[in-house]
This record gives C-alpha cells, sequence and structure tokens, in this order.
C-alpha cells in the first residue's frame, strides 16, 4: 500500500522514520509509548516538519483510546502542520480538514475503532474465562484436538499406544527418526507416513499428559506428569547426546582409543564369530585410523557383562523411578513451567505497568513457587534405589525384547569401552584395564589379561549355540530372535549366566 500512494504521488519520499504498529493492539494504550510517542517526540524535536505526511493503514490501527484522548493525538499533530493519511481509503487528515466536515467522519471512525475493540476484547476474554473454569471443574474444552483425541476429547485407543511409545523410546534416548521406524512398523493406516516433525510436536504437547494450557486433568493423559517432564527435560538439551541406537548391543559403546570413531560389529571368522574394528580402519585402512586391531565380539560383549551392571542400574534408576523420585521429576518439570510464567508476567509488567490482576497472578505463582521448591528440597533426600536382582532381571528383559533400549540407556548414562592398537581394553569409570592376547588355537579359547592373570574365554560359535539349544541344554530363545530381530544368542547366553552367578 506504501509502495502504490508513493507511485502516485511522486513529489514525495519515504522517510527512515516509518511508523510500524503491525501486530500489535492499540486499545489498552500500550502503545503511546511506543512507536506513536515516538512520532509525537519526532514532531516536537523537529524531526518531522511541517508538510511531512505520515503513512498508517487505517485510523484504528494509530489507536484505540477513546475518542477524546485520539483527538487530542490526533490535533496534536495535524497542529504542527503534518498531515495522517489513512491507506485503506486514501482520506487526508490536516489541520483544514478539522476544520470542516472531515472531524466528524473522523470522529466516528475512532469512536467504532474503539467500540470494536472493547467489544472484541470483552469477547475473547469471556470465553477464554468460560473455557477456563469448565477445564477447571474436570469439564471437556472445546478446541482442535491432537489426533490420539477425538473431537469430544474422548481417548483414541487405536492411536495412543503409538503416542505413548514415542515418549517411552524418547526417553530411553532413542531420536526421532528411529521412533517414526518403529511406529510405521505398527501398521496403523493413520501413521504410515509419519514423520519426525510430527513426532515432536507430540513430544512438546502438554496435552499428552492431560492439559489444556496450565490446568491439569482435563483431558485423558496418555503418559503420566513424571514421563512428559522427563521428556521435556531431553528435548530442552538437558540430557547428553548419544550415537544413534542399533540392533548390535555393542555398535556405539564401543570406541576406538586412537581415533575416537565406533568400533563396529564386521563380518565373522572362520571357526570363530564376529569381530568388532574401528570404523575408519575398516573403511578407510591406514588412511583412515592407525589402529588395526580387531577384537572379537564376544570378548567385548564378556567386558560389557562383566563391567556395565553399575551403568545399567543408574540408567535404569533414571527411568524406573520410584514414587518419590518420580514427583520429583514432576515437581522440578512444574518449577520451570511456573518460572516461565513468571518471567512472562514480569515482562507484561514491564510493558503496561502495575495492573492489580497481573500482580495478584505473579504473587500466587510466587507462593506456588515457595512452595514446590520446599518439597522439592525434601524429595532429593529421599532415595528408593532398586535392588541388584531386579536390575538383573530389567537387564535381561531388555535383552531380550528391546535391544535399542539397552544400548540407549547404557549410552544415557555415558557407558564406554575402549579398545587401542596393542588390545588393551578400558572401561568409563573402571580403574584396571583388560588385555586383549589373542586366540589359543588349542584351547579354542580368547586369551584375556585382566590384573596381571591371564584367563581364557571359550570360543563359542553360533553353530555350536544351535546344537546346544537342540540338546535342551540352553534356555529356549524368543521367537523374534531366531528371526535375527532381536539380540543374538551369544549376548542372551552371557547374560543368563550371569544371572546366575556363574563364570562364563
Amino acid at each position: 500500500m506504501v509502495a502504490k500512494w508513493l507511485q502516485l504521488h511522486p513529489d514525495y519520499l519515504l522517510s527512515s522514520l516509518t511508523y510500524q504498529d503491525l501486530g500489535r493492539s492499540g486499545y489498552n494504550g500500550a502503545h503511546l509509548q511506543g512507536e506513536l510517542g515516538q512520532l509525537l517526540v519526532g514532531i516536537k524535536e523537529g524531526l518531522i516538519q511541517k508538510g511531512d505526511c505520515i503513512l498508517v493503514e487505517a485510523v484504528d490501527r494509530v489507536g484505540r483510546l477513546p475518542a477524546p484522548k485520539m483527538l487530542s493525538i490526533f490535533t496534536e499533530i495535524v497542529g504542527a502542520g503534518v498531515s495522517v493519511i489513512t491507506l485503506d481509503d486514501g482520506q487526508e487528515y490536516d489541520e483544514q480538514s478539522l476544520n470542516n466536515n472531515l472531524l466528524f467522519l473522523l470522529v466516528a471512525k475512532v469512536l467504532q475503532a474503539h467500540q470494536y475493540s472493547e467489544t472484541l476484547s470483552r469477547r475473547i476474554n469471556a470465553s477464554y474465562e468460560k473455557r477456563r473454569r469448565e477445564a477447571s471443574e474436570g469439564k471437556g474444552v472445546k478446541r482442535q484436538t491432537p489426533m490420539w483425541l477425538t473431537t469430544d476429547g474422548q481417548l483414541r485407543e487405536e492411536i495412543a499406544p503409538f503416542v505413548k511409545l514415542a515418549f517411552e523410546d524418547y526417553a530411553s534416548g532413542l531420536g526421532e527418526r528411529r521412533i517414526c521406524h518403529r511406529i510405521r512398523a505398527g501398521g496403523h493406516p493413520e501413521l504410515s507416513n509419519i514423520n519426525g516433525t510430527t513426532v515432536k510436536r507430540w513430544l512438546r504437547n502438554r496435552t499428552a499428559a492431560g492439559y489444556w494450557n496450565d490446568i491439569p486433568n482435563v483431558y485423558p493423559a496418555v503418559v503420566d506428569k513424571e514421563l512428559w517432564f522427563r521428556v521435556q527435560s531431553r528435548l530442552n538439551g538437558n540430557a547428553p547426546k548419544a550415537a544413534a541406537p542399533t540392533k548390535y548391543l555393542l555398535t556405539g559403546l564401543v570406541k576406538c582409543g586412537s581415533c575416537g570413531r565406533n568400533f563396529n560389529v564386521q563380518k565373522k571368522q572362520a571357526g570363530t564369530g564376529a569381530v568388532m574394528q574401528c570404523t575408519s580402519r575398516a573403511r578407510l585402512t591406514s588412511d583412515g585410523c592407525e589402529n588395526n586391531r580387531s577384537i572379537p565380539k564376544q570378548v567385548l560383549e564378556w567386558v560389557r557383562v562383566e563391567t556395565s551392571i553399575a551403568f545399567v542400574q543408574e540408567g535404569l534408576q533414571r527411568q524406573h523411578l520410584s514414587a518419590s523420585q518420580k514427583r520429583l521429576v514432576e515437581v522440578q518439570g512444574e518449577l520451570e513451567e511456573l518460572s516461565k510464567s513468571m518471567n512472562t508476567l514480569v515482562d507484561t509488567l514491564a510493558e503496561v505497568g502495575l495492573i492489580p490482576e497481573v500482580q495478584k497472578k505473579l504473587q500466587e505463582l510466587k507462593q506456588q513457587r515457595e512452595s514446590l521448591e520446599s518439597e522439592c528440597t525434601l524429595l532429593e533426600r529421599t532415595a528408593s534405589p532398586d535392588t541388584l536382582t531386579d536390575i538383573h532381571n530389567l537387564e535381561h528383559d531388555l535383552i531380550t525384547n528391546d535391544v535399542l533400549k539397552l544400548n540407549a540407556l547404557l549410552q544415557s548414562v555415558d557407558y564406554t569401552i575402549t579398545c587401542y592398537r596393542d588390545g588393551l581394553i578400558t572401561v568409563s569409570g573402571e580403574t584396571y584395564p583388560y588385555k586383549y592376547l589373542g586366540v589359543s588355537r588349542k584351547r579354542r579359547a580368547y586369551r584375556i589379561l585382566f590384573l596381571g592373570e591371564e584367563h581364557s574365554l571359550k570360543i563359542v560359535t553360533r553353530e555350536q549355540l544351535d546344537a546346544l539349544r537342540e540338546e535342551g541344554l540352553l534356555p529356549p530363545i524368543p521367537h523374534k530372535i531366531e528371526h535375527g530381530d532381536g539380540p543374538d544368542v551369544l549376548t542372551l547366553l552371557i547374560s543368563q549366566n550371569r544371572r546366575k552367578n556363574s563364570i562364563y
């Protein structure tokens, strides 16, 4: 509109002092200290001079104050010889127009703008307060609902489990792409094309925990508040970054001591089994990394079993929390949300001045924060750790049913096995290293040095495991593992042996 007006009036040049009040409501008068106030100051200081004109969208964009106040502002502007031109109708207001019938048109426009703003504000506030009241009373709120709710706010039982899965997987350390793959594998037609953006939007939506704005228990919750806040903590960057979990339990956990890259599973060697090698070395040979050491996967899995239990315990305690620990996560999340609300109110007070309603709300939030901080202090001093047996059982369940989650869990607590060129193997948090000495062909075993003593780890191939299973000497293996979708048999066997407190 401005460009078109300038084309029709070539004698005028556009000043760098443009009037912009786009998007801000002029009703409460806050803009008097903003752009319009700056224009008045500019006129008084001579930056805007007689003969200049001010281009605005319409009178209602200049301000929506009561007519006497707005007329006094216009009088001051045009009295200085500055014209006001409304671009929506091309009308010009100057000293001469204020002395003829256009004055009445201006008054009518100002009154209409003010009345419109007042009516609209009242209706919006009334509608919002009605919905807040109904929400507080446990009644449903009419609004656009996420896909796991019906238009009446009821849970869609066929969709809700996938949403819960997304929250649980993300809290366990999986990324959006991996979560999308797992959801699409569920086969629901509405989720066949789900993408990472949709998953991220789910994870940010408080409706999943039953909230409408800051009011709880308005909708059926897909996840509890503890899980929702735990996910928010990771979304906000409070959780450590991890590599993408994979179907191989050790991938992402075993690192190269020379270049720091991952050790990945390579093809099986004849007569032994799969080995792990530096990714850079495998791809680029000596140009990629000097570490040419390949270490049997069985050896590294044995090292993991020997050293990871404390890390598994830490990770599982983060995810399988006691009642007090869950409440602590909720309280910490609520404190963070309260701080955001209080900061918003403080900004509002700074902008519009001391408004009793805002001050009252701020005081209420302050009292809530003090109460939550006291509860947080008590909860932080309450511990309910799981027993070692519980940890073993939970770990075994993850190995059997969801290797991805166990891999992500260990990465989330920074568990790493580092392999060096000379066969040295170190583990995060462990004082004493292991050393892989190679294969004893005579004993058909891997040689491992630990604390000055050499240990033999009998080589077990898949063929041998299958034979033992056929003879009934091994416990049955779940169906999905037989088809390669779960953990390998060796990992499961080593885990089972540790649960029996035997030496493998």
